[in-house]
């Protein structure tokens, strides 16, 4: 079989696996001997497509000419509150890019902004002024066929929690990371209850920095930038630190991995695979459908053994000695899925119904027993992870996740007594690369669409756009002979928020890490809606949320718009010369030149202050009034045409001296700043556009002021904030092209 055989003979699958996967022109055989180390189960269990290793895995098992590791994503231990641990993590990171890895770091140790320190600069800039050093990092470090992912963190308790909710609104800061804040259940009672909630650091002395806040206040904070930038995300953390198999063992977990899906300790490392859920459906599209779930239980057990050879064979190639050291210590995997969206449409039900919430609960309870049972025997034959003492064992069986998979008797008692080989064993990853490879729905999401774009830029070192139509609408036609597809096949955006939150609650339940899961909400989606999603999330058990609104002001990965063909421009075109709006703010000046009185009107744009248009008059006394009209149309078709005000004065000023300038000015001293009338002119209009800078800058800031006043007093169910409005005629704008635009009068933030 060839690779192209093997992926339909399609383009972005193949082009996926040769410049992701494929080593030195090695062939799909040899590929799948190498990822395999030979073994001819797992071989067999890729080739039929029911069975995938991550990412690094897949590009780098058993090559051993270079450095580089097996694991997909770290944990950075937490930097102190000192410069030398904040490089020293920095450090840390750029060793781990280096390998192929990504990482997470978690910043609340750092003191806050403004708190004193001993040294130059006698106060600190606070916790995240570093994250953009971290993110920096991110993308300078170069990771063949992939880039570089990072997850900054931070607790709700931290004083600097708004400047943190704020940090992505500027597009240009913290771009190569994503970010989440650690929410507590005490915050989420204080949200309920509209109460206060106190944001406090302790100082190595034993002092306190702290200040009070309405907890709503910050959470409608953190929905609204949700819904303008997609971020940060919510981590649930005390969900994530109380559902697993360590609960009540004094384990802690040190931050996430960058897609969030891996709560790792500090130099924790997680390996990942995944079951393809959607080939284990028997008699697909028919009445008779089912799931093979005695093929679905041997590849759960295939996977488990194949991603713990995968862990001890790369014990020794992890960048760094702590995450040598936690590996083996605590020897996480993360066994997850894709193809959950398929598998139901395969199966005729619709996602997000309470039928699929029967069928996930089934199928994920079933698999985690043969992980946990498999994880046992391992046990068994080779001793439980390192850390797994006594009282460990006890905890693990008193676990609130042991207890939803309900085992029978038998095994609870034999945990006990020999322990598990993992100490974290089921995780569901995004599979974005993976799943569009398989050209299968990605890891526990529904088809995003299907028919899509698919932007990246690490497949051919430039951004490029591909076209992808999902393959199981190809499959349903031609098993059913149908041109019309039934209501069982839905797309993310057709599937209301609830029922999104409802599957991946009943998805926590079976799984011991946590989910990557993106939930995809129209472009009328209310922040009340937002922050109601959130709520929701957090009272049915979820360990974390990310959302993606349509038309925010970031760009996704996956669009469904088509892809644009706009001609590059030439350096040759003429500039376009914009019409002035009537909608515009004037200013006017009254200058003495050298032959009397010079009047002077500039428009500036309202939103913007950008200059527009001028008028040049001279008084009753004559001159050169007809040169005055001139100049002033002039400056009015370099304004229009885009060119910068300082430009525009600069020439003005360079004009030189006129003689009856000079003479009025050496026997009257009345005359205006400047050494001629072009040069006054310039002088003026660049106080005018300054003043007019000046204003518009205070009103900003009063608007801000006056936003954050109105979340204080927002109530779940008082009326919802809307999506903004068209500042000239107030119809809805939304982000096209990178800038916020309105359909209906044409009005651009941009122009």
């Amino acid at each position: 079989m060839t690779i192209e055989e093997w992926l339909n003979h399609e383009e972005l699958p193949v082009t996926i696996w040769r410049k992701k996967y494929q080593q030195k022109g090695e062939n799909f055989e040899q590929w799948l001997n190498r990822i395999s180390a030979g073994d001819e189960t797992v071989k067999e269990l890729i080739r039929e497509k029911k069975f995938i290793f991550a990412g690094r895995i897949l590009s780098n098992r058993g090559i051993k000419d270079r450095k580089i590791t097996l694991s997909n994503c770290y944990v950075v231990t937490p930097p102190n509150d000192n410069l030398e641990s904040i490089f020293d993590a920095g450090a840390k990171m750029a060793r781990t890019f280096s390998y192929g890895g990504g990482c997470g770091i978690d910043v609340s140790n750092l003191r806050p902004k403004g708190a004193d320190v001993n040294n130059a600069a006698k106060s600190t800039s606070g916790a995240t002024s570093f994250m953009d050093f971290y993110s920096y990092i991110t993308g300078l470090i170069g990771q063949e066929g992939r880039r570089g992912a990072t997850m900054l963190s931070i607790s709700c308790e931290h004083p600097d929690l708004e400047e943190f909710i704020n940090l992505k609104s500027n597009l240009d800061v913290c771009t190569k990371a994503n970010i989440s804040v650690r929410m507590t259940d005490a915050f989420m009672h204080a949200v309920e209850t509209d109460s206060d909630f106190n944001l406090e650091f302790t100082l190595e002395d034993g002092s306190k920095i702290g200040r009070v806040v309405s907890a709503k206040e910050m959470f409608m904070l953190l929905a609204k930038r949700n819904w303008e930038m997609a971020e940060p995300g919510i981590l649930y953390w005390d969900r994530i630190a109380n559902y697993n198999l360590l609960q009540n063992t004094g384990f802690k977990y040190a931050g996430v991995n960058p897609c969030a899906e891996e709560p790792l300790p500090a130099g924790g490392s997680c390996l990942l695979g995944s079951i393809n859920l959607s080939e284990f459906v028997v008699n697909p599209f028919t009445k008779d459908a089912y799931i093979n779930a005695e093929a679905l239980m041997s590849a759960v057990k295939i996977a488990i053994h194949a991603l713990n050879d995968v862990l001890i064979e790369g014990l020794l190639l992890h960048p760094l000695q702590e995450q040598r050291d936690s590996v083996r210590d605590w020897r996480q995997i993360g066994l997850g899925t894709l193809g959950l969206g398929d598998m139901l449409i395969k199966l005729g039900v619709k996602y997000g119904s309470p039928e699929s919430l029967k069928v996930i609960q089934e199928v994920y309870q079933n698999i985690a027993y043969k992980a946990i049972t498999t994880s046992l025997e391992l046990a068994k034959e080779k001793r439980a992870f390192p850390k797994c003492d006594e009282k460990t064992k006890r905890a693990i069986i008193h676990s609130d996740f042991i207890k939803s998979v309900d085992l029978s008797n038998k095994v609870l008692e034999e945990i006990e007594q020999y322990g598990l080989y993992n100490s974290q064993l089921l995780t569901c990853a995004p599979t974005g690369t993976i799943g569009t490879m398989l050209q299968v729905s990605t890891g526990v999401e529904p088809n995003f669409a299907f028919s899509y774009n698919r932007r990246t830029v690490s497949l051919n070192n430039e951004e490029t756009t591909y076209q992808v139509d999902a393959k199981i609408v190809q499959e349903y036609k031609k098993v059913t002979g149908a041109t019309k597809l039934p209501d069982f096949f839905v797309a993310s955006a057709d599937i209301d928020y609830h029922d999104r939150i409802k599957v991946q609650a009943m998805l926590q339940k079976y799984i011991d890490a946590s989910i990557s899961s993106t939930v995809n909400l129209p472009h009328e989606t209310t922040v009340e809606q937002v922050a109601d999603l959130y709520m929701e999330a957090w009272r049915q058990g979820l360990k974390g949320v990310t959302i993606w609104r349509d038309g925010c002001q970031r760009q996704g990965i996956l669009t469904t718009d088509k892809k644009s063909e706009e001609t590059p421009k030439s350096d040759n075109e003429p500039t376009k010369i914009r019409k002035a709006s009537d909608d515009c703010i004037g200013r006017k000046r009254t200058l003495v030149t050298g032959c009397g009185t010079l009047h002077l009107t500039a428009f500036f744009d309202r939103h913007t202050g950008q200059l527009l248009e001028t008028y040049f008059s001279k008084g009753s006394q004559g001159g050169c009034a007809l040169f005055m009209v001139g100049l002033s149309r002039m400056v009015s078709l370099a304004a229009r045409g885009n060119i910068a005000i300082e430009d525009i004065v600069d020439q003005l000023k360079s004009a030189g001296t006129c003689p009856s300038y000079a003479v009025r000015k050496a026997t009257k001293q009345d005359t205006s700043k400047g050494s001629s009338c072009p040069v006054a002119i310039g002088y003026a209009l660049m106080d005018m556009y300054n003043e007019l800078q000046h204003e518009l800058k205070q009103n900003n800031t009063m608007q801000t002021v006056n936003e954050l006043e109105g979340l204080k007093s927002k109530i779940f169910n008082d009326a919802v904030i809307e999506a903004p409005k068209c500042p000239k005629c107030g119809e809805p704008i939304q982000m096209v092209e990178g800038c916020m635009t309105c359909a209906a009068c044409g009005y651009s933030k941009c122009s």
